[in-house]
């Protein structure tokens, strides 16, 4: 029996399809055609149509490449889809997209966020959070002041994920509890409260809520004869990538902690209980077994070396030069943009360089500096009260850098276990398969491996405890780090 797994990035779709013991039998990217449609400057949309031709082309890739092998089509039982967590798209009657989509990285629904946090008050209190303009929620009321006409057209306001869901099962109205965390559902009542309404947006346009990896709709027709899929396949619920990240990377059960470092930094953790963080930096998505997810995402993370290195950049050669020059001295919080979300937040927040970054020392100070973030981002969370163990699941592009992984590992001074899938689509199998094992745990403990494990460099660890320690004075004088 296999599962697919679905990841909707930022840059494009990943298809991965595992079998029960967690061996990928088939995998496929495929880059957008855009990565941003905004025509106005500083906003930015995605053309549904890009991810639809993405996702065609990653399924049909995989199916194609199975059928060669000789596996029949229904041996895939269940697909589940990830996406960017926040980003949203207006549909019509005829769940036809009526504009491009908001993506999680727009930020022009700030005067929203903001009504929505005084309407929205208790439900932020109760459940932890705080409402800013990469939720979607604010950017839902934000079309409605703006695009009314499209606003009244609209008959739903799919996720990503749904959207993509929707395309291979004709059921658009359907969602999960991870992505509509961030447009406003009650995780504890498991409804969307009565303050969305007071809001001015119509319920009637908000999708049924599932739980990750619950079943949907059968494969349509009309997919499986496109992609060649079968219509005995089930579309499951699906989850935010930052959720399925951390799947992957096997934070399924109380105590248990991801680090994802892909363009952005993720930090998910397991826990019994609802933990609530004052400043809501971190908030607690809820896992099918009842346990609750906590973490955030930055917007800090490896952005900031595809900026310095360009897109020919040779990383293994840049690795090799860099070694040399590890620890560097330096302090840097490297971000591209302005803003930070996590772990601390601070809209004006931009990055910051202290000491020697001459002489090829950048790179290396670049990777030293999200690795100081991922620390900072763990030392909050142990301050909420969250037990941190000796060793860390790590996920993401990151990953793929050895010299990273031991710059990470000394600075965390932990252990740092890299499962053999460390992509989010890998996560959206494992949803894929915990109806077929009985549960998420379960799918995870047969379906996961660790093939690598980074400990800390003894010499790098002694020298880093002090550059961290100046590194979060820096920080604390230029960035609003309360709470």
């Amino acid at each position: 029996m296999l599962f697919m797994g679905l990841d909707v990035g930022t840059q494009g779709v990943r298809c991965v399809v595992a079998d029960e013991k967690g061996q990928v039998r088939a995998a496929q990217s495929v880059a957008f055609q855009a990565l941003n449609a905004a025509e106005h400057p500083g906003w930015y949309e995605q053309r549904p149509g890009d991810w639809a031709a993405a996702m065609e082309q990653a399924v049909g890739s995989c199916m194609a490449k199975l059928k060669a092998e000789g596996v029949e089509a229904g041996e895939v039982a269940a697909i589940s889809i990830d996406g960017t967590s926040g980003t949203i798209v207006p549909l019509d009657k005829a769940n036809r997209p009526l504009s491009n989509a908001l993506m999680y990285n727009d930020p022009r629904a700030g005067a929203q966020a903001k009504e929505t946090q005084k309407v929205m008050a208790a439900h932020q209190a109760k459940l932890g959070l705080r409402f800013g303009a990469s939720f979607s929620l604010p950017r839902i009321l934000w079309i409605g002041d703006n695009w009314p006409d499209i606003y009244e057209k609209t008959a739903l306001f799919a996720h990503q994920a749904d959207y993509v869901a929707g395309l291979l099962c004709g059921e658009y109205r359907v969602s999960d509890y991870s992505n509509a965390l961030k447009t406003g559902y009650d995780l504890l009542d498991e409804r969307w409260p009565d303050q969305v309404a007071q809001l001015g947006l119509d319920v009637g346009k908000l999708p049924r809520i599932v739980r990750p990896g619950e079943p949907i709709a059968r494969v349509s027709q009309a997919a499986a004869e496109k992609l060649g899929l079968s219509t005995g396949t089930w579309v499951s619920g699906g989850s935010t990538d930052g959720y399925a990240s951390a799947l992957a990377a096997g934070a399924v059960s109380a105590g248990q902690w991801a680090s994802i470092i892909g363009t952005t930094f993720v930090l998910k953790g397991v826990t019994r209980e609802l933990v609530i963080d004052p400043d809501g930096s971190s908030y607690s998505h809820r896992l099918p077994s009842g346990e609750w997810m906590l973490g955030g995402a930055a917007n800090i993370g490896g952005r900031c070396l595809n900026a310095y290195a360009g897109d020919r950049a040779d990383f293994a050669q840049l690795d090799r030069q860099a070694r040399e020059l590890v620890p560097t001295g330096a302090r840097c919080y490297p971000l591209t943009g302005k803003g930070e979300r996590f772990p601390f937040v601070d809209p004006q927040a931009q990055a910051f360089y202290r000491g020697d970054i001459l002489g090829g020392k950048l790179y290396p100070a670049l990777m030293e500096g999200v690795g100081f973030a991922e620390r900072l981002a763990f030392d909050k969370m142990a301050a909420l009260g969250c037990p941190v163990g000796d060793v860390i699941n790590a996920a993401g592009g990151a990953c793929r850098s050895q010299l990273w992984l031991e710059i990470r590992s000394s600075i965390l001074n932990r252990q740092l276990a890299v499962p053999r899938v460390v992509d989010a689509a890998m996560g959206s199998a494992l949803l894929a398969a915990a109806p077929h094992f009985g549960s998420l745990a379960a799918a995870a403990q047969a379906m996961i491996a660790y093939d690598k494990r980074v400990d800390p460099r003894p010499q790098w660890a002694a020298a880093y405890q002090d550059i961290y320690q100046a590194f979060v004075r820096d920080a604390a004088k230029l960035y609003k780090m309360e709470g």
